[in-house]
């Protein structure tokens, strides 16, 4: 495993020194430490083979995620103990290697010292394709088992080969070689004998994020009332329908919960700015006189979100959400200033709380530039709940696409999902690019279909949230007028909804 409920601290001088390709576990030109007994060691442990017993003589490295040259090096006495001084906080990998076996696994260090249970595994091979964008290879790409002397860059096709690393669950890092439009991208990876499991992107803050979640629950007492007297303080921006809906905190959850990628199609996830034209986070009300409240467009695009029938927000899964009780209750914005118009992909993304359905016969709009029923509108786009209309058998989310040259929507351009995520925060993410539609739904693909809608013409038509019989609520909506991949999809799903 890669995650460990610790935390901890590193410094000074580099060098897990490997094969560029081949990766061998050897650690040079580092700090030299004396041995588990030293009273300055902050971390600290055993060393043991397959069958737990304790082995002498083996060089063990820890490396600094982000700082190269902050590096030590020890090597285990006769009972297995190595230890480190460490001094720089951060993540460090910890890493060693004995003929055929080898150990990895990463600490957090924040000052408090720190003992692993170390264990050679068995090993593996860790090989794919890395691209910028599907059609697109990425050679000379460093990739690297974090702080860890496993590290190549990929050749000219995009591929790469890792050696030697430890069976289990592994975190692959990914430099980014244009990081203004590309993120860096950590893979999770189920590293077998012969071939491993990806899964991702997902941002490489992540791992961080759940270590210190991991310790600070370590730190409290199960169900003390302390902690959940301050988890459910009116101010503290906590609602319970969150539970379940957020990005996870566990290693092990991305492996349950994510799809496996083909090892031929790693991608960098692409930067959540490129392409988007308008950002409503929801997060502000400012007025708009005549005692009207307004969400302003982050980006400036749109005049933002004139609300009729709201007066404040609510809490979300960032900050503030929009809420809009029944058909009263509802947001427009009546000049988006073509916004989509001339455009042959488009990407919505959302997050969206609906409030239990019945089961019918309806349509209801949740977002969506359309107008309601006159031979004169120009509709757009709409992401819509819906039950036993298109051939709908089951309360369904779906996504209609239009030209914008007539009005309504033909059910053969629309993609639809089957919705059972009722009264809970959801991160719902829709993409047209010129010739498919998808819909994904908490990071992961729900549906696709092709479609017949090439081009977006030109339309007046306000975009609507809400003005339904229905209560729901919104929270960093974002429309882009680009068309962005499965990779893209799931990495903004662990940024929150691409929020940044």
């Amino acid at each position: 495993m890669f995650r460990r409920r610790y935390f901890g601290l590193v410094a000074s001088a580099f060098a897990c020194a490997g094969f560029i390709g081949i990766s061998t576990v050897a650690c040079t030109d580092g700090r030299m430490t004396n041995g588990v007994s030293e009273e300055t060691n902050t971390v600290a442990g055993i060393l043991v083979d397959g069958s737990g017993k304790a082995v002498a003589g083996v060089p063990v490295c820890a490396k600094h995620f982000q700082v190269d040259t902050v590096v030590f090096n020890d090597t285990t006495d006769s009972d297995g103990k190595f230890g480190f001084p460490l001094l720089k906080r951060g993540q460090y990998g910890i890493s060693a290697k004995r003929d055929s076996a080898a150990y990895y696994e990463s600490v957090d260090f924040e000052g408090s010292e720190i003992e692993v249970a170390a264990k050679l595994e068995k090993t593996g091979v860790v090989e794919g394709n890395f691209h910028l964008r599907p059609d697109t290879v990425s050679a000379g790409i460093k990739i690297e088992i974090p702080g860890s002397p496993w590290q190549t860059e990929t050749d000219e096709d995009g591929s790469f080969k890792l050696e030697g690393v430890p069976l289990g669950v592994q975190p692959l890092w990914a430099k980014s070689p244009d990081p203004i439009h590309f993120h860096d991208a950590i893979y999770v990876v189920s590293v077998g004998k012969k071939s491993s499991k990806f899964r991702g992107p997902v941002p490489t803050g992540l791992f961080e994020i759940f270590a210190s979640k991991a310790s600070e629950s370590e730190n409290e007492a199960p169900g003390s009332s302390e902690s959940k007297s301050s988890a459910n303080e009116s101010g503290s921006g906590f609602d319970s329908t969150l539970v379940g809906a957020l990005p996870t905190t566990s290693s092990d959850e991305i492996v349950r919960d994510a799809e496996v990628v083909a090892s031929k199609s790693l991608q960098f996830p692409l930067s959540p700015e490129y392409g988007l034209r308008s950002w409503w986070s929801m997060d502000y009300l400012s007025d708009a006189g005549n005692d009207a409240k307004k969400v302003g467009d982050a980006r400036g695009w749109t005049e933002g979100i004139l609300l009729y029938g709201v007066d404040s927000l609510e809490n979300g899964p960032s900050q503030k959400a929009l809420a809009l009780y029944g058909a009263d209750e509802f947001g427009v914005i009546e000049n988006d200033r073509g916004i989509l118009d001339s455009a042959t992909a488009m990407t919505f993304e959302a997050w969206i709380y609906l409030a239990q359905l019945k089961s019918g016969e309806y349509r209801k709009n949740i977002i969506g530039k359309l107008g309601f029923g006159s031979s004169e509108d120009r509709d757009v786009f709409s992401i819509a709940i819906l039950d036993g209309e298109c051939g709908v058998k089951d309360i369904s989310l779906g996504f209609f696409i239009a030209d914008g040259s007539s009005s309504g929507f033909d059910c053969s351009d629309a993609v639809f999902a089957t919705y059972e995520n009722f009264d809970k925060w959801v991160y719902v993410t829709a993409v047209w690019d010129g010739k498919t539609s998808s819909l994904y739904i908490n990071g992961n693909l729900a549906s696709q279909k092709k479609v017949s809608v090439e081009r977006i013409g030109v339309s007046s038509e306000p975009i609507f949230f809400g003005k339904e019989s229905m209560d729901i609520k919104l929270d960093d909506v974002r429309l882009s007028t680009s068309a962005i991949t499965a990779s893209d999809v799931l990495y903004r799903y662990y940024l929150k909804g691409g929020a940044i």
